[in-house]
Parts: C-alpha cells; structure tokens; sequence
C-alpha cells in the first residue's frame, strides 16, 4: 500500500530603536531569463551585477537575478537572444483525477451530495497542512512526535482523494465536504506497530467517526487488531482497508494482507483507468470492491501535488464512496451501507463476486427524491452500465534488483547490515521510493517480513542483531520490488549464523 513532517514557520521582525541614515540604496533587483544567440556569456551578466542562478541544458539560457537598471544593457547585447522577467506561474484551474469520472462522483456532486457532516478517520502517517485540504481534528499515537502533521507524504495524499475540496485549485476528492481527521499511526518510513494501529482505531470509536481508512496492512493475523476491528463495526462504523500490493502478476494465490481480511472490515482491490486489476493488486475471497488505483494525483507534502499508485490509493476511494452514501442514508446502519455499496457496484470481472473485483468496481450514489411520496424513505441508486474490459496487455519496464549482506557468516553479537537496491534494467538510473518488501526465512521459526522504500540512490537498508537466542543455520533474505509501471523483481540470498 504504496507504497514528511510540516510545520508552520515563524517569521520574526525585530525593530531596532535606532537605525542611522542610510547611506546608499541598494538598487531593485528583478528576476529574469536571458536567452542567448549562440552560447551562454556569463560575464555579460556579472560585470551588470547579475546572478545567475540557474543554467538550462537545452537551451542557451539561464535564469537569475539582475539589477532592474541592467535589463536595457542587456537587451541591446548582440549576443543576447531575449531578456524576459521570470514572471509566477499559478494553477488556473483544478483538475480531476481520472478516478473521479471512472466512479462518477460528478453525478453525486450534481446532486448535492458531498459528504457533509461525515466524519472519516485517516490512520495513516499523519496529514499535512495543504490549501487544498481542510482537517477537522486529529491526534500523533506514534511515540516520537506530539503532532499529527505528515512527515511521509503517504497520509496526505490518502487523505486528498478522501475530501481534497472542490475550490477551483488542485485536485478534488471524491467526498469535498466530508470531516476528514488526521490519527498519525504509522512514522515517516511509513511503518509502525499494530499496537499502535489498536490504539487509533480505539481512538476512532472513542470520537465517534463513521468511517476508518486503512491503507495499511501486515502480513500476519493478529488477535488484538482483530478484536480492535470487529468493535469499530459493531460500534457501527464503516472500516476500509487495502487488500495489499503483493499480488501475483497472474493473479494466482490469496495475498490478501491484514486487516482487510477481516469479515468486519471492507477489503479493497485497484483497478488502473482501463478498469483493469492493477498487477499488483492482491487477490482473495476477502476482496469485497475494486476501485481507482493507478496513477492517482492527490495531495502530497509542501503544497504539492503528486500521482501515486497502490491499493492505498484505491482504498480513500471507498471512504469517499461511503461518506457519500452516508450523506444520503444517514439512519442505514454500517451494516446496510455496506449492502448499498456492493449493490451499486459495476460487476466488471467473472460474472458474480470474484477473487479480483469482488462485487465489482464501485459507484457513486445519486438520489432522485419522490417529494410526493413521503412513505417511501428509500434513496433510489443508478448506475451506469459495466464498460467493455479492454484486451491489450500493457508492456511494463524491468527491474535490476539485488539483496546484499556485509558478510555472510555471523555469531552473536554481530549486526547483519542488509542493504536492498532497484535500478531501471535498461538506464541503470536509480527508483526513487521503490516499496521493496524484505522477507527473512529463518533455519526455524516463523518467517517475517519488513517494507522499505528506496532513497534517491535507489537503495534502501534494514539490520539485524544476532544474539545467543538466535536460531543457528542459513537464513534466506529474499527481496520484492513493487514499482508501479515495473514488473515485479523478487531475488533471494542467504547468510549463516553459527
């Protein structure tokens, strides 16, 4: 489930009682372009006083800083092309993502139904500050902060295709009006513990939201979060979780993660704009909807905006659904809400629930009021009819991956540095933020997994301490890269411990 901290800055003026006259006034500068004819003259700019900041490679130019008095002298320069002030560039419009129109959210907007008043709970690495989202609350279960911000991004961008508001700015989320509230359990690796995951779902329950959103998963069952989960649902609150990016390519096998292979929670699949399962998608019985989650643009961290992939974009995309089909039957239980869901659902796989769709891809609601008939309460649901799947098969780039270890015997006391790399096959250029999930299979015991993400060197580390309890023989690290656009890598390695 694709798989940063902000703060507000305080700018501090200190006015000094007494300031003696200024002697000479520093000319005004502006920002500028300069275009050269041939090549680039640095000194024609340096000998005005300019700066130059910044040189671009496909052109002869360069942006920078200038005295406003200099402009003249460098537009007569006969080396010089064109002079032109770097003037702001702004949004002008918002744009909305694709997903948006696949589940029709504009025929719920037209209807007046936005997710007003519905409160979604977003347990997740925390949500940033951002024009285009507002958070009504929230609270940092993690240990080392106090603060909800996102230091990730992940949360955000989860949260933005939640209830990104419809302002003519940005994006749009698929429920605008919806109460979106920011509980930071997971840190800005984008990892954490289930204990912690308990404690914001107890939280959740405790401040009475209508829904959860879980774009997160583990790969073992745990009794705990399990108990956690069925007693949000009871309480009548709506749990969404992502099935998981570790589906096979095939489509073969459960690979269903936790918690959304529990009964309580509501288990999600991507599809990518064809309406086609994302290959990384997991499969299952438990797999309850699909929904949009290839390339999704949402919010991310400084303002920014950024397309994501994963079942945990496609997961918010339910939320959202929800929020809206609470809006429109606010006394219907979970329980019956969930009904209205898989009811409205577009049955785009095998005739029937299947192992990819589930009930098939999810709708918003509209509702057309009888005002005549004041007997019937119920809200009437359309749909459009199922698209055509598409045949083609899309070619993805290949992965050049590896799993390395610093030695490959060890004995108590030694630390195994693991180090995990992802390169493009063919450039040999790094994959940033890569999720590559690392498998240790002990000599006995149970096998355990960790997720990382890639840095700017295409590399990502975990550690290991060998103690006196640890099990004596070979251990197999195997290392899977799920990059969206890649095929998935999986390569393997070993190391002993005596």
């Amino acid at each position: 489930m694709l798989h940063k901290f902000v703060t507000a800055s305080l700018s501090i003026f200190v006015i000094l009682s007494s300031v003696g006259p200024i002697a000479h006034a520093e000319a005004p500068k502006e920002n500028v372009i300069i275009v050269f004819k041939n090549e680039i003259d640095h000194e024609a700019i340096t000998k005005l006083n300019g700066k130059i900041e910044e040189t671009f490679d496909n052109i002869a130019g360069v942006a920078g800083e200038v005295p406003e008095t200099a402009i003249p002298a460098l537009k007569k320069n006969k080396e010089v092309q064109s002079v032109e002030i770097d003037q702001q560039v702004k949004l002008t419009g918002q744009v909305q993502d694709w997903g948006i129109n696949t589940i029709h959210a504009q025929a719920a907007w037209n209807s007046q139904i936005t997710g007003k008043g519905v409160k979604v709970a977003v347990l997740d690495t925390g949500i940033s500050l951002h024009t285009d989202l507002q958070i009504s609350g929230g609270v940092a279960i993690t240990s080392y902060t106090k603060f909800y911000t996102d230091d990730n991004g992940h949360g955000t961008h989860v949260a933005g295709i939640i209830g990104a508001k419809n302002n003519l700015i940005g994006t749009v989320g698929v429920a605008p009006d919806a109460k979106i509230y920011a509980v930071k359990v997971l840190d800005e690796e984008g990892s954490g513990y289930v204990s912690d995951i308990i404690s914001g779902i107890n939280w959740s329950v405790e401040n009475k939201m209508d829904i959860i959103n879980l774009s997160l998963g583990a790969a073992y069952d745990s009794y705990a979060l399990h108990q956690a989960v069925d007693k949000a649902y009871n309480s009548g609150i709506l749990v969404v979780a992502a099935s998981g990016n570790y589906g096979t390519k095939d489509g073969m096998g459960d690979t269903v993660e936790y918690p959304a292979r529990y009964d309580s929670t509501i288990a999600v699949s991507a599809v990518d704009s064809k309406n086609i399962r994302a290959s990384f998608s997991a499969t299952g019985n438990s797999i309850e909807v699909a929904a949009p989650g290839v390339n999704v643009l949402s919010t991310f961290l400084n303002n920014q905006y950024v397309k994501m992939s994963g079942t945990s974009m496609a997961t918010p995309y339910v939320a959202g659904t929800l929020a809206l089909l609470k809006e429109v039957n606010p006394e219907m239980s979970a329980s019956q809400l969930r009904e209205k869901l898989r009811d409205s659902s577009i049955d785009i796989g095998i005739q029937g629930k299947d192992i990819y769709y589930g009930y098939g891809l999810i709708q918003a609601p509209t509702i057309k009021e009888n005002l005549t008939n004041q007997e019937n309460t119920s809200s009437e649901m359309t749909t459009v009819p199922s698209p055509e799947l598409p045949k083609e098969v899309v070619t993805k780039s290949k992965l050049s991956t590896s799993v390395s270890v610093n030695k490959t015997t060890y004995y108590a006391g030694n630390k195994v540095y693991i180090k995990l790399v992802a390169l493009d096959q063919k450039t040999k250029q790094p994959i940033i933020k890569g999720k590559i999930k690392l498998t240790i299979d002990p000599p006995k015991g149970k096998t355990w997994s960790v997720t990382r993400h890639t840095n700017a060197k295409g590399e990502a580390s975990y550690q290991l301490k060998v103690s006196s309890r640890s099990h004596k023989g070979t251990y197999k690290l195997t290392s899977t890269t799920t990059v969206d656009n890649y095929d998935t890598k999986s390569v393997s390695r070993t190391f002993k411990v005596k």
